[in-house]
């Protein structure tokens, strides 16, 4: 029997400010929240629908991830409620090598490309 990987299951992210953080994902972005619960340590965790993690702990000061990717419907309501929020915008939406992206940076500076398929 052969095993293949299908997908990224999930993302955790370790943020210097939670609040901050959840603002931005679920306020600007979109992302819906699907539970809070303890963490390690007694950190808190917010799970998204989207499998993406935040907890606090702060990112390291090396670049672990060059950018993280999200398949979006909508992008360019998006990019307007990040320039609404004036999140940073890295690059507008243009082409990219996914469809119509966006890159913008969160609160911790995280690249974050948000992109919509072109339709075939």
């Amino acid at each position: 029997m052969s095993s293949t990987v299908h997908s990224v299951a999930h993302l955790l992210l370790q943020v210097s400010d939670l609040k901050k953080a959840e603002d931005f994902y679920v306020g600007v972005l979109g992302f819906t929240v699907r539970k809070r619960e303890p963490f390690a340590g007694g950190r808190e965790l917010i799970v998204t629908h989207q499998g993406l993690g935040l907890t606090t702990g702060g990112p390291g000061d090396g670049v672990q991830v060059e950018h993280i990717a999200f398949q979006v419907d909508g992008v360019r309501e998006i990019a307007g409620r990040a320039k609404d929020a004036n999140a940073t915008l890295i690059s507008d939406v243009g082409p990219g090598a996914y469809g119509l992206t966006i890159y913008v940076a969160d609160p911790d500076g995280n690249k974050i490309e948000l992109f919509e398929p072109e339709a075939a």
